[in-house]
């Protein structure tokens, strides 16, 4: 009688081609289950998107029109500021008068002096597959950073690179960076590239990345979303010094980047001028480009009243994640306040108590709220947030539960993709905001390290350098 076939590489195993089969799908099963989620193959799985979004969009440019909007109108601004104009007031285009601070402007100065032409749009496209890809990666490096624990003897969730995914599969992502040419991308690129130096956790890493928050907000002042969060860490992170310190130097940049052209003592009107058309918070919309507020008629979604409820909406709620969520240690935030305000000169709460992703799940987290709030969303408005998504989905915005999750990312990524927006779409919008929110302030519980690190004893000393 013949003997059984055996395979030779698993001894003892009797061998069939079923079985051969199924031990080669285990084996891919694993392969893939590793390179999604085992935090060793982080950077494998994220080369990988970056060079398929380089492929993708080179294919975008060659194969999809450009879509003429606000290129034209800031080439005619950059035109004026060519010519000589200095009144802010008086520069403007074919949308409007220019309402973005001087960063913007020089950038687009920039390319305006590179291009052969002001109407020399593909070269300008692959310079912004650049910011794409490099902010794609920036925010790779946050997720990234995220994971690693802030002590030897600590542990920390691990973000994985699965959540990278989805940051390639948004058309209307892809739309705004690459067909429409908007400034929005290249103030979050600043953004985030602030974000990445700051998680070093040293002196240095927060004075640079208070610079290029600065340089960001220079760019287009959504930045100011994020900055109540700022705040709040600058004062755990380095105390009180360190917050007048980092606000002073955002400050300075601010009054450095127009001071050359629009900024004069000898004429003051000048000065009023840049700062009221660049930070005008009073600026009102056009219901017929809103994403987030379609299922309201047009007369109360131009009311003051509605205008001011929300501005109460947004403080309140930022002031709860402040006080019950934004300090997430021992004593809470009356005991970060205590010690921060008992010695100006050190920081109220060790750096090894907070997880790395304490630091952009608090920025992340005050951008949703101030853009759950916003008086409008407009479509550009998505690249403002679009990166952070599955970041706060998966540090509780989902409750914990994977198919809520992909259900929510699903669904208002549907909502920014409608176009024009529907009363469908401008509630699914804003549901899925409150929805993420509720849970980050409910079950976010991954700002604090596992090893149970006590706040500072009168003694404890940050050691940063």
């Amino acid at each position: 009688m013949a003997s059984r076939s055996r395979n030779p590489f698993r001894s003892g195993l009797p061998y069939s081609p079923s079985h051969g089969t199924n031990l080669m799908l285990a084996d891919l099963y694993n392969l893939v289950k590793s390179v999604l989620f085992d935090r060793e193959y982080f950077w494998h799985l994220a080369g990988l998107l970056a060079v398929g979004e380089l492929v993708l969009g080179t294919l975008i440019i060659q194969k999809i029109p450009y879509t003429k909007i606000d290129w034209p109108a800031y080439m005619q601004q950059v035109g004026m500021f060519l010519g000589g104009e200095r009144d802010y007031s008086r520069i403007d285009g074919e949308t409007g008068p220019l309402v973005y601070p001087a960063l913007h402007l020089y950038i687009y100065t920039a390319f305006n002096r590179l291009l052969p032409s002001p109407d020399s749009v593909r070269p300008a496209q692959y310079i912004f597959l650049i910011f794409y890809v490099v902010t794609f990666l920036l925010v790779a490096k946050i997720y990234h950073l995220a994971g690693r624990p802030s002590a030897p003897n600590s542990t920390a969730k691990h973000y994985p690179q699965a959540l990278l995914i989805p940051l390639t599969l948004s058309k209307r992502a892809h739309s705004i960076f690459l067909l429409r040419l908007f400034n929005d991308p290249i103030a979050m690129l600043f953004f985030y590239a602030s974000v990445v130096v700051m998680m070093t956790g040293t002196k240095r890493g927060w004075r640079a990345g208070c610079v290029l928050f600065s340089l960001a907000l220079g760019v287009k002042m959504n930045i100011l979303l994020f900055v109540p969060a700022l705040l709040v860490l600058l004062f755990q992170y380095r105390g009180v010094y360190g917050l007048l310190e980092g606000s002073a130097a955002i400050a300075a940049i601010q009054l450095l980047l127009p001071a050359p052209f629009f900024l004069s003592i000898a004429n003051p009107r000048l000065t009023i001028a840049y700062f009221t058309s660049a930070f005008d918070l009073s600026r009102q919309f056009l219901y017929e480009w809103t994403v987030n507020w379609r299922f309201m008629d047009e007369e109360l979604f131009l009311s003051r009243e509605r205008a001011v409820l929300l501005l109460a909406g947004h403080f309140s709620v930022i002031m709860l994640f402040v006080a019950f969520q934004w300090s997430p240690v021992p004593g809470g935030t009356e005991a970060v306040v205590m010690r921060g305000l008992s010695k100006f000169s050190k920081a109220p709460i060790d750096f090894s108590a907070l997880t790395s992703a304490h630091i952009p799940l608090t920025l992340f987290t005050a951008n949703l709220i101030g853009m759950t709030f916003a008086r409008s969303l407009h479509y550009q408005f998505h690249s403002w947030y679009f990166h952070q998504l599955p970041f706060l989905l998966y540090s509780g915005g989902a409750w914990g539960s994977p198919i809520l999750g992909v259900a929510l990312w699903g669904m208002i990524e549907w909502a920014w993709a409608t176009f024009p927006s529907t009363v469908n779409s401008s509630i699914a919008l804003l549901a899925g905001h409150i929805i993420i929110l509720a849970g980050l302030f409910f079950n976010s519980n991954v700002g604090a390290q596992t090893n149970k690190v006590e706040v500072r004893s009168e003694t404890m000393e940050k050691k940063v350098q």
